[in-house]
């Protein structure tokens, strides 16, 4: 008998406990080999070189966590993953299903030999009983194929068990079941791990980020700092930030584009996002007025010199300035000053002889003079001295007069050269004083005091600021040319005592007294340097400035 398994093909032997680590291994380099193919695609490549995120129409990139390539990246390696092991699954299945297809070819050929052998030795027999030499081969093959024909059957079996048996051998039905049931979750868990890690990143990024601007909304209410445009006096936030010139095309705050920097997409300068960190130390540009903003921030004081126009409001301003940095000498400025502005108040830093100002610019009428000023608060104090030109209270113009919304002490000056004194009942030597310097004179002046004062009520309630919360100065300028008597000059009452008697304002005194937090009187001297340093201190002690 012929050793039947010598010659079964290879791809027919079935060799119990073996088959399957075989199988196994033949899947295993299928699918690394399929999962390199993966990596070497064109989308992978695409994936891989923007894994860090595409930059937007702005130009700028946002953190990995908020962009999908990181994502797509995990979802694309998982995929392959499946991808792998189906493919190679499908072609042990197809390779196993051909050679259990060819064996049972095989054993329908063999089938068809035996039928040719009965057919043959038949042909034989005949071909002998009819004297017919040639059937001698006929009947020896076909002899010999009947004579094996258990054999023959038996190989073809073989052959088709030994097909059935390796197909069954591979198994992987079962197995593909095995692995989703058994190892299905953890596969899961691997492949979802680094998308919730991102997705957490991302929603623990805008937490910490929401954080951030919460604490720094607490911190602006808590010391005032309410960020004016120092030109037109709306808020100046969000402002539009630049670097070298180029803006920022997206708000500077923390997120998406990053947390305690953002990096500008031309510049590349990273830009701090928070007050905390120096954002106030960029330029910026308001987005109302459009004007460019260098300041610092600070616990913010918003003073204002109002009156009519020529009472010597920008002489008083400088003059309050530079004492300030006289007395205080830390005190800078945080924003630009014109040249004229910067000589003025440097003199009288410096001691020296005060100039007169120039007439306010109608470019610079409603722009506030600011300085910062170190004190005992945690942050230093930013005052906003607005220096209102008088034409605006003449003919008011509300967008010149933002600045009501912050304003916490307003100065209005009196100066008797400049103001219509026709509506008032004037006495004393002050009416003395007037009619020998001014009524004698000619002087004619047309602006009253009246307009100033109920312009400044109806800004007040206009800008819905509350008016119990302003303190009033009400200020007698240029007192050294001599209407104020010189013992009444540091005594507040007197000069109280002086408006109602002798200026005849007894109804103004009364309606802004009844009407503002706090009313006060001075008599001062720009020029000359007279009372100012008094004017100073009170602004300060109603500022709650402590220095």
């Amino acid at each position: 008998m012929i050793p039947l398994l010598s010659i079964t093909p290879l791809a027919g032997i079935y060799i119990p406990g073996q088959t399957a680590e075989i199988v196994l291994w033949i899947f295993a380099i299928l699918a690394l080999v399929t999962l390199a193919v993966a990596f070497t695609l064109d989308k992978w490549k695409e994936i891989w070189e923007n894994l860090s995120g595409e930059y937007d129409e702005n130009g700028m990139r946002r953190m990995f966590m908020f962009n999908k390539q990181p994502y797509m990246a995990v979802a694309y390696i998982a995929m392959a993953i499946v991808v792998s092991a189906a493919f190679s699954a499908f072609i042990l299945f197809a390779v196993g299903g051909i050679g259990y297809g060819l064996l049972w070819f095989v054993k329908i050929l063999l089938w068809g030999l035996i039928i040719i052998g009965y057919i043959l030795l038949a042909i034989g027999v005949l071909c002998l009983i009819g004297m017919q030499p040639v059937g001698c081969l006929p009947v020896l093959i076909g002899g010999v194929i009947v004579y094996y024909k258990d054999n023959i059957e038996t190989f073809a079996n073989d052959c088709v068990e030994a097909g059935f048996n390796f197909y069954s051998a591979l198994n992987l039905w079962e197995l593909g079941k095995f692995a989703v049931t058994e190892y299905g979750m953890l596969f899961l868990i691997i492949a979802l791990t680094p998308i919730m890690l991102g997705v957490a990143a991302a929603i623990i990024t805008m937490i910490v980020a929401g954080s951030f601007m919460l604490v720094e909304y607490v911190m602006t209410s808590k010391y005032n700092i309410k960020h004016p445009c120092p030109f037109c006096h709306n808020p100046s936030e969000p402002a539009t930030y630049l670097s070298e010139g180029y803006e920022l095309p997206i708000k500077l705050r923390p997120g998406p584009y990053g947390l305690f920097h953002i990096k500008h997409p031309q510049t590349e300068e990273e830009m701090p996002t928070m007050l905390l960190n120096g954002r106030d130390s960029l330029e910026r540009m308001c987005p109302h007025c459009k004007r460019i903003i260098n300041y610092q921030t600070g616990v913010e004081k918003h003073i204002a010199f109002v009156g009519l126009p020529e009472s010597g409001k920008t002489c008083l301003t400088y003059r309050f300035v530079g004492n300030m940095m006289r007395r205080f000498a830390e005190v800078t400025f945080t924003d630009q000053v014109s040249k004229e502005a910067q000589k003025i108040i440097t003199d009288i830093k410096e001691g020296k002889e005060q100039e007169i100002a120039a007439q306010t610019s109608i470019n610079d009428m409603r722009r506030s003079l600011q300085i910062l000023v170190p004190g005992k608060a945690p942050l230093p104090y930013h005052f906003f001295i607005n220096d209102i030109g008088g034409e605006l209270f003449t003919n008011v113009k509300s967008d010149y007069m933002q600045f009501f919304k912050d304003v916490e002490v307003v100065s209005i000056l009196v100066d008797p050269f400049t103001m219509d004194f026709t509506e008032y009942d004037i006495d004393g030597d002050f009416a003395a004083w007037y009619n020998e310097n001014i009524a004698k004179k000619a002087i004619k002046p047309t602006s009253k005091l009246s307009d100033v004062i109920h312009s400044v009520k109806a800004l007040s309630d206009q800008f819905t600021h509350a008016t119990d919360k302003i303190h009033v100065n009400l200020i007698l300028v240029k007192a050294d040319t001599g209407y104020v008597p010189q013992e009444m000059m540091d005594d507040e009452a007197q000069l109280k005592d002086f408006f109602i008697q002798q200026l005849g304002m007894a109804a103004e005194v009364n309606n802004l007294e009844n009407t503002y937090a706090s009313l006060h009187f001075f008599a001062v001297s720009a020029l000359k340097n007279i009372g100012v340093d008094k004017m100073t201190d009170s602004i300060i002690e109603n500022l709650k400035v402590k220095l």
